[in-house]
């Protein structure tokens, strides 16, 4: 079974290349959205495995304000930004954050990046799952 990804990302062109990229490697893009309101909606709605988030996002809210609200959902959040600078990866290390890639990315190390939150994500979510008790 692919993996499921959501990207939110503000630039078209990045969002379809990125989106090919991805399903050439074998994950399902569930969508790409543009703005952080969407990107929630789309994450609550949909559960991707993993959200790939740009920081500089159409509309009121940037990509770390929406981060932080689809942590919640327990929803992995790699960021996938042009902006590299200390303060933004400084404010960008929140709960939920589980990678940082630098635009212009590579393709490669970003299915590795994919590849090692998926399966740290599966790990704390069974770790939580023996710890309550609950079994799938």
């Amino acid at each position: 079974m692919s993996k499921r990804i959501l990207v939110v990302e503000d630039e078209a062109i990045t969002a379809l290349d990125l989106k090919y990229s991805l399903e050439e490697l074998g994950y399902e893009v569930i969508d790409t959205v543009d703005t952080g309101q969407d990107a929630i909606d789309t994450a609550a709605e949909t559960v991707p495995d993993v959200v790939l988030m740009d920081i500089e996002l159409k509309g009121y809210m940037d990509g770390i304000e929406a981060a932080e609200v689809i942590s919640e959902l327990r929803i992995p959040i790699i960021y996938l930004t042009a902006n590299t600078d200390t303060n933004t990866f400084e404010k960008s290390n929140v709960k939920g954050s589980y990678g940082f890639v630098s635009k212009p990315y590579d393709i490669n190390k970003l299915d590795k990046t994919l590849k090692i939150t998926i399966k740290r994500a599966e790990l704390e979510a069974k770790k939580l799952n023996d710890a309550s008790g609950f079994t799938n």
